[in-house]
Protein backbone atom coordinates (compact mmCIF):
# COMPACT_ATOMS: atom_id res chain seq x y z
CA UNK A 1 0.00 0.00 0.00
CA UNK A 2 1.44 3.25 -0.91
CA UNK A 3 2.14 6.17 1.78
CA UNK A 4 -0.90 7.80 1.43
CA UNK A 5 -2.16 5.07 4.06
CA UNK A 6 -0.90 6.58 6.72
CA UNK A 7 -2.55 10.08 5.86
CA UNK A 8 -6.26 10.38 8.04
CA UNK A 9 -8.66 8.20 6.93
CA UNK A 10 -11.57 9.92 6.85
CA UNK A 11 -12.64 10.70 3.80
CA UNK A 12 -14.38 13.89 2.77
CA UNK A 13 -16.60 12.82 0.10
CA UNK A 14 -16.95 15.49 -2.37
CA UNK A 15 -20.56 15.27 -3.27
CA UNK A 16 -22.25 16.28 -6.49
CA UNK A 17 -24.25 19.58 -6.49
CA UNK A 18 -27.02 20.06 -3.35
CA UNK A 19 -28.16 15.88 -3.42
CA UNK A 20 -25.64 14.72 -1.36
CA UNK A 21 -24.30 11.71 -4.08
CA UNK A 22 -21.10 11.07 -5.72
CA UNK A 23 -20.81 8.93 -8.66
CA UNK A 24 -16.57 7.30 -9.37
CA UNK A 25 -15.69 5.73 -12.27
CA UNK A 26 -11.93 4.10 -11.25
CA UNK A 27 -9.93 2.68 -13.35
CA UNK A 28 -6.27 2.10 -13.04
CA UNK A 29 -3.13 -1.18 -12.42
CA UNK A 30 -4.65 -1.49 -8.75
CA UNK A 31 -6.95 -1.18 -6.23
CA UNK A 32 -5.06 0.32 -2.78
CA UNK A 33 -7.03 2.58 -1.15
CA UNK A 34 -5.85 2.61 2.24
CA UNK A 35 -8.20 1.35 5.42
CA UNK A 36 -10.90 4.68 5.68
CA UNK A 37 -14.98 5.32 6.58
CA UNK A 38 -16.92 8.17 6.12
CA UNK A 39 -20.54 8.94 6.93
CA UNK A 40 -21.47 8.24 3.23
CA UNK A 41 -22.92 4.84 2.30
CA UNK A 42 -20.89 3.09 -0.93
CA UNK A 43 -22.47 1.18 -3.33
CA UNK A 44 -19.07 -0.18 -5.09
CA UNK A 45 -19.30 -2.50 -8.48
CA UNK A 46 -16.12 -3.92 -8.92
CA UNK A 47 -16.37 -4.68 -13.25
CA UNK A 48 -12.77 -5.81 -13.33
CA UNK A 49 -10.24 -6.48 -10.73
CA UNK A 50 -9.36 -9.23 -7.75
CA UNK A 51 -8.01 -9.49 -4.91
CA UNK A 52 -9.16 -8.86 -0.91
CA UNK A 53 -11.88 -6.87 0.26
CA UNK A 54 -11.46 -5.96 4.48
CA UNK A 55 -15.04 -4.79 5.65
CA UNK A 56 -15.42 -4.62 9.39
CA UNK A 57 -13.89 -7.28 10.84
CA UNK A 58 -14.41 -9.15 7.68
CA UNK A 59 -12.12 -10.23 5.56
CA UNK A 60 -12.70 -12.17 1.78
CA UNK A 61 -11.50 -12.38 -1.63
CA UNK A 62 -13.07 -10.41 -4.30
CA UNK A 63 -13.07 -10.70 -8.02
CA UNK A 64 -14.97 -9.86 -11.13
CA UNK A 65 -18.41 -7.98 -10.84
CA UNK A 66 -17.94 -8.05 -6.76
CA UNK A 67 -21.20 -5.92 -6.04
CA UNK A 68 -21.49 -4.62 -1.88
CA UNK A 69 -23.16 -1.93 -0.07
CA UNK A 70 -21.18 -0.50 2.68
CA UNK A 71 -22.99 1.27 5.57
CA UNK A 72 -22.11 4.96 6.89
CA UNK A 73 -18.63 4.90 9.22
CA UNK A 74 -17.78 1.42 8.33
CA UNK A 75 -14.26 1.00 7.57
CA UNK A 76 -13.50 -0.90 4.17
CA UNK A 77 -10.66 -1.06 1.47
CA UNK A 78 -10.40 -3.08 -1.35
CA UNK A 79 -6.37 -4.18 -2.04
CA UNK A 80 -5.60 -6.11 -5.26
CA UNK A 81 -2.43 -8.09 -4.76
CA UNK A 82 0.66 -5.91 -5.83
CA UNK A 83 2.20 -8.17 -7.72
CA UNK A 84 -0.62 -8.63 -10.13
CA UNK A 85 -0.85 -6.30 -13.07
CA UNK A 86 -4.02 -6.43 -14.91
CA UNK A 87 -5.96 -3.23 -15.30
CA UNK A 88 -9.06 -2.62 -12.74
CA UNK A 89 -12.47 -1.04 -13.04
CA UNK A 90 -14.68 0.06 -10.83
CA UNK A 91 -18.20 2.18 -10.46
CA UNK A 92 -18.40 3.78 -6.75
CA UNK A 93 -21.63 5.69 -5.83
CA UNK A 94 -21.35 7.09 -2.50
CA UNK A 95 -24.67 8.97 -0.75
CA UNK A 96 -25.35 10.52 2.32
CA UNK A 97 -28.50 8.71 4.24
CA UNK A 98 -30.50 12.03 4.29
CA UNK A 99 -29.73 12.58 0.45
CA UNK A 100 -32.60 10.30 -0.22
CA UNK A 101 -35.11 11.48 1.95
CA UNK A 102 -34.61 13.87 4.93
CA UNK A 103 -37.65 12.63 6.45
CA UNK A 104 -36.19 8.68 6.60
CA UNK A 105 -36.85 7.85 10.35
CA UNK A 106 -40.31 9.54 9.83
CA UNK A 107 -42.48 7.72 7.38
CA UNK A 108 -43.60 4.07 6.67
CA UNK A 109 -42.39 4.65 3.06
CA UNK A 110 -39.16 5.01 4.00
CA UNK A 111 -38.72 2.02 6.35
CA UNK A 112 -37.50 -0.56 4.33
CA UNK A 113 -34.63 1.82 2.98
CA UNK A 114 -34.19 2.37 7.11
CA UNK A 115 -33.68 -1.42 7.64
CA UNK A 116 -31.64 -2.04 4.58
CA UNK A 117 -29.13 1.01 5.59
CA UNK A 118 -29.03 -0.04 9.21
CA UNK A 119 -27.84 -3.65 7.86
CA UNK A 120 -25.26 -2.07 5.76
CA UNK A 121 -23.61 -1.15 8.91
CA UNK A 122 -21.95 -4.72 8.46
CA UNK A 123 -21.44 -4.56 4.92
CA UNK A 124 -24.13 -6.34 2.53
CA UNK A 125 -22.61 -8.61 -0.43
CA UNK A 126 -24.90 -8.67 -3.31
CA UNK A 127 -25.94 -11.83 -4.75
CA UNK A 128 -27.82 -13.96 -7.74
CA UNK A 129 -30.47 -11.91 -9.57
CA UNK A 130 -30.16 -9.20 -7.55
CA UNK A 131 -26.76 -8.81 -8.31
CA UNK A 132 -27.15 -8.94 -12.33
CA UNK A 133 -29.91 -6.21 -11.91
CA UNK A 134 -28.11 -4.12 -9.93
CA UNK A 135 -25.06 -4.26 -11.80
CA UNK A 136 -27.66 -3.32 -14.77
CA UNK A 137 -28.80 -0.32 -13.21
CA UNK A 138 -25.22 0.88 -11.96
CA UNK A 139 -23.71 0.93 -15.67
CA UNK A 140 -27.09 2.32 -16.65
CA UNK A 141 -26.24 5.25 -14.29
CA UNK A 142 -23.02 5.70 -15.71
CA UNK A 143 -23.12 5.14 -19.08
CA UNK A 144 -26.66 7.26 -19.53
CA UNK A 145 -28.38 10.59 -18.56
CA UNK A 146 -25.92 12.87 -16.00
CA UNK A 147 -28.70 15.01 -15.11
CA UNK A 148 -28.62 15.18 -11.46
CA UNK A 149 -32.22 14.31 -11.08
CA UNK A 150 -32.32 11.10 -13.18
CA UNK A 151 -29.80 10.08 -11.33
CA UNK A 152 -31.19 10.38 -7.97
CA UNK A 153 -34.46 8.31 -9.68
CA UNK A 154 -31.90 5.37 -10.62
CA UNK A 155 -30.50 5.14 -7.55
CA UNK A 156 -33.63 5.27 -5.50
CA UNK A 157 -35.23 2.36 -7.99
CA UNK A 158 -31.42 0.36 -6.81
CA UNK A 159 -32.42 0.70 -3.30
CA UNK A 160 -35.76 0.02 -3.37
CA UNK A 161 -34.83 -3.03 -5.36
CA UNK A 162 -32.58 -4.18 -2.68
CA UNK A 163 -33.89 -3.33 0.47
CA UNK A 164 -36.44 -6.17 -0.84
CA UNK A 165 -34.24 -8.56 -1.69
CA UNK A 166 -32.87 -11.78 0.12
CA UNK A 167 -29.63 -12.01 -2.01
CA UNK A 168 -27.86 -9.84 0.73
CA UNK A 169 -25.04 -11.66 2.70
CA UNK A 170 -23.83 -9.71 5.45
CA UNK A 171 -20.06 -9.44 5.35
CA UNK A 172 -18.71 -8.37 9.08
CA UNK A 173 -20.17 -9.87 12.54
CA UNK A 174 -19.20 -6.50 14.80
CA UNK A 175 -21.36 -3.43 14.35
CA UNK A 176 -19.04 -1.78 12.01
CA UNK A 177 -20.82 1.32 11.61
CA UNK A 178 -19.31 3.25 15.27
CA UNK A 179 -17.86 5.92 14.30
CA UNK A 180 -13.44 5.26 15.04
CA UNK A 181 -11.74 8.63 16.04
CA UNK A 182 -9.14 9.36 13.30
CA UNK A 183 -6.24 8.56 15.29
CA UNK A 184 -7.32 5.07 15.65
CA UNK A 185 -8.35 4.86 11.79
CA UNK A 186 -4.58 5.92 11.13
CA UNK A 187 -3.17 3.49 13.86
CA UNK A 188 -5.38 0.45 11.92
CA UNK A 189 -4.47 1.66 8.68
CA UNK A 190 -0.79 0.87 9.87
CA UNK A 191 -1.55 -2.08 10.72
CA UNK A 192 -3.85 -3.90 7.77
CA UNK A 193 -1.03 -1.85 5.30
CA UNK A 194 2.14 -3.87 7.35
CA UNK A 195 -0.28 -7.00 7.53
CA UNK A 196 -1.45 -7.38 3.83
CA UNK A 197 2.20 -6.31 2.49
CA UNK A 198 4.23 -8.93 5.12
CA UNK A 199 1.83 -11.77 5.21
CA UNK A 200 3.29 -14.47 2.95
CA UNK A 201 6.22 -14.06 5.25
CA UNK A 202 6.62 -16.57 7.85
CA UNK A 203 8.11 -14.69 10.09
CA UNK A 204 5.69 -12.21 10.23
CA UNK A 205 5.40 -11.81 14.68
CA UNK A 206 3.28 -10.02 16.87
CA UNK A 207 6.62 -8.07 17.92
CA UNK A 208 7.78 -7.54 14.93
CA UNK A 209 4.12 -5.52 13.94
CA UNK A 210 4.37 -3.41 16.86
CA UNK A 211 7.88 -1.98 15.97
CA UNK A 212 7.10 -1.62 12.38
CA UNK A 213 3.85 1.06 13.26
CA UNK A 214 5.90 2.16 16.32
CA UNK A 215 3.39 0.36 18.84
CA UNK A 216 4.35 -1.09 22.24
CA UNK A 217 3.25 -4.90 22.70
CA UNK A 218 0.69 -3.92 24.92
CA UNK A 219 -0.55 -0.93 23.39
CA UNK A 220 -1.30 -3.24 20.29
CA UNK A 221 -2.44 -6.45 22.01
CA UNK A 222 -5.01 -3.96 23.42
CA UNK A 223 -5.84 -1.98 20.12
CA UNK A 224 -6.13 -4.87 17.56
CA UNK A 225 -9.45 -6.74 18.86
CA UNK A 226 -10.89 -3.05 19.50
CA UNK A 227 -9.75 -2.10 15.73
CA UNK A 228 -10.76 -5.26 13.94
CA UNK A 229 -12.63 -7.56 16.07
CA UNK A 230 -10.27 -10.07 16.57
CA UNK A 231 -6.76 -11.17 17.95
CA UNK A 232 -3.75 -10.74 15.49
CA UNK A 233 -3.17 -14.45 15.20
CA UNK A 234 -6.44 -14.83 14.00
CA UNK A 235 -6.76 -11.98 11.80
CA UNK A 236 -2.86 -12.70 10.22
CA UNK A 237 -4.43 -16.46 9.97
CA UNK A 238 -8.01 -15.60 8.02
CA UNK A 239 -5.64 -12.79 5.51
CA UNK A 240 -3.12 -15.80 4.58
CA UNK A 241 -6.50 -18.17 4.04
CA UNK A 242 -8.09 -15.52 1.83
CA UNK A 243 -5.20 -15.16 -0.17
CA UNK A 244 -4.48 -18.82 -0.35
CA UNK A 245 -8.43 -19.58 -1.52
CA UNK A 246 -7.27 -17.27 -4.58
CA UNK A 247 -4.17 -19.30 -5.62
CA UNK A 248 -6.27 -22.78 -5.41
CA UNK A 249 -9.00 -20.99 -7.51
CA UNK A 250 -6.85 -19.10 -9.67
CA UNK A 251 -3.47 -21.12 -10.33
CA UNK A 252 -1.80 -24.34 -11.11
CA UNK A 253 0.54 -24.05 -7.93
CA UNK A 254 0.44 -27.22 -5.83
CA UNK A 255 -1.16 -26.95 -2.17
CA UNK A 256 2.30 -27.39 -0.76
CA UNK A 257 3.54 -24.80 -2.65
CA UNK A 258 0.97 -22.69 -2.29
CA UNK A 259 1.23 -23.27 2.07
CA UNK A 260 4.87 -21.88 1.83
CA UNK A 261 3.74 -18.91 -0.89
CA UNK A 262 1.22 -17.51 1.85
CA UNK A 263 3.55 -18.09 4.76
CA UNK A 264 2.14 -21.15 7.15
CA UNK A 265 5.65 -22.27 6.66
CA UNK A 266 4.30 -25.73 6.75
CA UNK A 267 2.02 -27.81 5.20
CA UNK A 268 0.43 -29.35 7.90
CA UNK A 269 0.09 -25.67 9.67
CA UNK A 270 -1.90 -24.65 6.34
CA UNK A 271 -4.02 -27.66 6.21
CA UNK A 272 -5.07 -27.30 9.96
CA UNK A 273 -5.33 -23.69 10.14
CA UNK A 274 -7.66 -23.88 6.35
CA UNK A 275 -9.48 -26.43 7.65
CA UNK A 276 -10.54 -24.54 10.93
CA UNK A 277 -12.10 -21.09 8.83
CA UNK A 278 -12.86 -23.46 5.78
CA UNK A 279 -14.02 -26.40 6.67
CA UNK A 280 -12.74 -28.22 4.13
CA UNK A 281 -9.64 -29.30 2.99
CA UNK A 282 -7.45 -27.28 0.25
CA UNK A 283 -8.14 -29.65 -2.07
CA UNK A 284 -11.81 -29.93 -1.52
CA UNK A 285 -11.93 -26.34 -1.78
CA UNK A 286 -9.83 -26.07 -5.61
CA UNK A 287 -12.19 -29.15 -6.70
CA UNK A 288 -15.40 -27.19 -5.27
CA UNK A 289 -13.97 -23.82 -6.84
CA UNK A 290 -13.07 -25.50 -10.68
CA UNK A 291 -16.81 -26.79 -10.53
CA UNK A 292 -18.71 -23.94 -9.82
CA UNK A 293 -16.30 -22.13 -12.57
CA UNK A 294 -17.25 -24.91 -15.19
CA UNK A 295 -21.20 -24.32 -14.30
CA UNK A 296 -20.76 -20.58 -15.34
CA UNK A 297 -19.58 -21.53 -18.55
Amino acid sequence: MPSGARRPLFELVQQERDLGIVFRDVTGRALQYPWHFHPELELTHVVKGSGLRYVGDSIEQFSDDDLCLIGPNTPHCWLTDPGRSDPIHARVIQFLPESITASLSNSITWRPLVELFARAERGLRIQGETARHTRESVRALFGGSRRPLDRFVGLLAILAELSQSRELEELGLGNGGVPIETGQAEAASRLLSHIHEHSANPGLSFSGVARAVGMSRATLGRAFPRLFGKTFVKYVSEVRVTQACMLLSETGHSVSEIALMTGFGSLSNFNRQFRALKHTTPLRYRRSALTRDALRG
